[in-house]
């Protein structure tokens, strides 16, 4: 009776208040979120921060982002022999127990099988299971029920940042501090100028003929007012023009400078005068916002580029502008014409936030300059979440404000980190406006929106709360389907062919988890920039032991201590053991041993062939030499060796004159075959029987030669002389082999 009555006042609450996911009260889930049944008879947290719904078909295990269904399979050799769970509690071990029609069983976390209890055990948690579940309040403070259609989850909402009560519903559009701790707030929809007491009451309402859209207060105390559609006015005095005035600054000499929304810039050369007055139109457009710098260049944002220019101090009305637009074939241009304001840091930066294409970034020289180059800051190259600036104030060099649509982003130009504070920050239904926001003395922050005045303290921005707990939750083998297998395991272990894995994870936040970001790396290596994805995939792994890292964000994208490390060792092959490189190593060094041996000794064996063939081709036509047959002293030449190239000598000097000369006949004189006499030949020389007979020719030539002029002999006689019947011939011969 009483879980109906809670079904029926979910049901109730649903047709009052629509579902909205990630930032509504109320979320249901059905089988097209994973369910794979709405019966549910009971749930649990388990001590990972985990969520089990005991359903009809199987229990389910949510983490915040998917349903992952438990259930037996044909051969899985497990105890409990049913789907059909009918409740399920948490054991003393932190284990699930699971009733069935039948019996109980116990899902242990640690190897994700079912397993038999005792009976006394089974007889004890019956007593407690036959309850009807009534619904699970989560760690977070959220509510879990479900009727016969649907899970209901109703959030514990909770919103860091408060609205100032008296600006509620009033969408401000401009903030001052004023003295005491009162600050002065400008209301658009009511047209008024609020100060509020530090406490939040109203001490004073003022109301204005327009919407004030910028408060400024200058050197000499006095506070400026402009509106829209068109009033400028020192507060307390009249308008004195009807110009739209979004933003007002003074340069160092006193005079105030109004972006005006479609007259462009104007000045005010003396704003303490009784009756001020303004200038004409320096420059035509819609201006948003404008900084001076302490150089006195003026940088205006406008819906048509930027408009720089540097003020004449001495002649203000001398002072001229130049427009920079957007380039589109210049990757390192103005990213878009529609800036909405500019800010300068202590280093000479200039920051211009655009409405839709991010940050662009520039040193003040080089804005100047004649060719600026912009570095961008978006959702591409940065931490950033959205590429929409409605507002930006630069409170430090470290501290970037930049409001968003519905999400504000503390940003660090410096190191490029950024906390986003999306709507759980602030409130469900968050519409953020152009006003720029404001650092309150005790380091607390206003941000304008059509709900009213947000305040957001330092401590609420910048300190951690809730730390999502970090689970790994599925394994992806070889590009098989992910099974959910890995949330107790800070370690597995794969087979040899497991080279190709995908490791999913999840950080556990049930509130709200749309802007959570995760980063990892392997071994450690240098982190992967934080990113949405919830899955590691890791290609063509080498055999042995590797750690995977991985963190996670807040739900406000702030950096918590929350790593979980999995070890993962792979089984090597046969041939990537130890046992089995150390004898492909070895082998390696015996093989080059072997070419290094084999080179030098070829190397040696060629030498000692030249050396050889040189005492061999001394001996040819020298007949005093060759009586001693000096040959015979190289003590590595065998005596039929010796005798071998004897007779080729002698047949080379009794024919080197004659042409009919040849290798067969050299073979018969020397007894051996033709194939025999070219073999040993090169074995002992190191050239075949004709190169032999070629190079003895060669020398007698250039013996002959070098004595032509004594005997009177021409080259015809030398040939012949030779054994050469063509002259010419042997002088192509004589050439070819002049190196002989």
């Amino acid at each position: 009776m009483c879980l109906r009555l809670v079904a029926l006042l979910i049901i109730f609450a649903m047709t009052c208040m629509p579902s909205r996911a990630g930032d509504g009260r109320l979320q249901s889930y059905g089988f097209g979120n994973g369910l794979s049944s709405t019966i549910i008879g009971g749930a649990v947290q388990d001590r990972y921060g985990l969520l089990w719904f005991a359903t009809w078909a199987g229990m389910h295990c949510y983490d915040g982002y998917d349903f992952h269904r438990i259930n037996i399979e044909p051969g899985d050799s497990a105890a409990i022999s049913s789907d059909r769970i009918l409740s399920i509690a948490l054991s003393a071990g932190g284990d699930i127990l699971c009733r069935t029609d039948n019996d109980v069983y116990e899902f242990s976390l640690s190897d994700f099988r079912f397993r038999n209890i005792t009976p006394q055990r089974c007889d004890s948690a019956l007593r407690f299971m036959i309850k009807t579940w009534e619904g699970l309040t989560d760690r977070q403070g959220n509510r879990w029920t479900a009727d016969n259609r649907y899970l209901h989850k109703l959030e514990a909402t909770h919103h860091p940042a408060s609205v100032i009560q008296s600006t509620a519903a009033l969408h401000p559009r401009a903030f001052l501090d004023a003295p005491d701790g009162k600050l002065l707030v400008g209301t658009r929809r009511d047209s008024c100028i609020i100060t509020v007491g530090a406490d939040g009451s109203v001490i004073s309402r003022m109301r204005l003929p327009v919407a004030p859209y910028v408060l400024f207060r200058t050197s000499s105390g006095d506070i400026w007012v402009g509106c829209k559609p068109g009033a400028l006015m020192r507060l307390g005095d009249k308008s004195i023009c009807s110009d739209a005035v979004y933003d007002i600054r003074e340069d160092a000499r006193g005079r105030l400078w109004i972006a005006t929304f479609g007259n462009g810039i104007r000045c005010c050369p003396d704003p303490q005068a009784p009756r001020p007055s303004l200038s004409a139109p320096f420059s035509g457009g819609k201006v948003r916002q404008l900084v001076i710098t302490p150089s006195s260049n003026i940088v205006a944002a406008t819906t048509d580029g930027l408009l720089v220019g540097h003020i004449d101090d001495n002649d203000y009305t001398r002072t001229s502008f130049r427009r920079i637009r957007r380039d589109s074939t210049d990757p390192d241009g103005l990213s878009s014409n529609s800036t909405m304001c500019v800010a300068q840091d202590s280093h000479g930066n200039i920051y211009i936030a655009t409405e839709s294409s991010g940050i662009n970034v520039i040193s003040e020289t080089e804005l100047m300059g004649d060719n600026p180059r912009f570095r961008h800051i978006n959702t591409r190259t940065s931490s950033l979440k959205d590429d929409v600036i409605k507002a930006m104030k630069l409170d430090s060099d470290t501290l970037l404000m930049i409001v968003g649509n519905d999400n504000v982003t503390a940003f660090n130009p410096a190191d490029g980190s950024a906390t986003n504070l999306s709507r759980t920050f602030w409130n469900d239904t968050c519409r953020f406006g152009e006003a720029t926001p404001l650092r309150l003395p005790d380091g607390s922050w206003l941000f304008g929106a059509e709900e009213g005045a947000f305040r957001a303290t330092s401590h609420n921005i910048h300190s951690r709360g809730y730390v999502p707990p970090l689970v790994f939750t599925t394994l992806a083998v070889n590009g098989a389907d992910a099974k959910f297998c890995l949330v107790p395991r800070t370690a597995v272990s794969l087979d040899k062919e497991s080279r190709n894995i995908t490791v999913g994870f999840a950080a556990i936040d049930y509130v709200d988890n749309t802007d959570i970001r995760y980063r990892s790396r392997i071994d450690g290596s240098p982190w992967t920039p934080f990113a949405p994805s919830r899955s590691v995939s890791l290609f063509n792994m080498s055999p042995g032991q590797h750690v995977l890292d991985v963190q996670s964000t807040d739900r406000f994208g702030r950096l918590v201590e929350n790593a979980r490390s999995l070890v993962i060792d792979i089984a090597p092959h046969w041939y990537e053991t130890v046992w089995a490189r150390t004898i492909f190593i070895l082998l390696i060094i015996a093989f080059i041993t072997g070419i290094i041996y084999t080179f030098f000794h070829i190397s040696d064996l060629h030498r000692r062939q030249r050396e050889l063939l040189a005492r061999y081709m001394a001996l040819i036509g020298d007949r005093e030499a060759s009586a001693g047959s000096t040959i015979a002293a190289e003590p590595r030449t065998r005596p039929e060796d010796n005798a071998f190239l004897d007779r080729v000598r002698k047949y080379i000097e009794d024919n080197i004159s004659n042409p009919e000369a040849n290798v067969d006949a050299m073979a018969l004189a020397a007894a051996a075959s033709r194939s025999t006499l070219n073999r040993r030949l090169r074995s002992q020389l190191g050239i075949s029987a004709a190169q032999l007979l070629t190079r003895a020719r060669m020398k007698r030539a250039r013996e002959l030669m070098a004595t032509a002029a004594d005997h009177n002999l021409s080259m015809a006689d030398i040939a012949e002389m030779c054994g050469y019947t063509d002259v010419y011939y042997f002088q192509r011969v004589l050439k070819k082999n002049d190196d002989l």
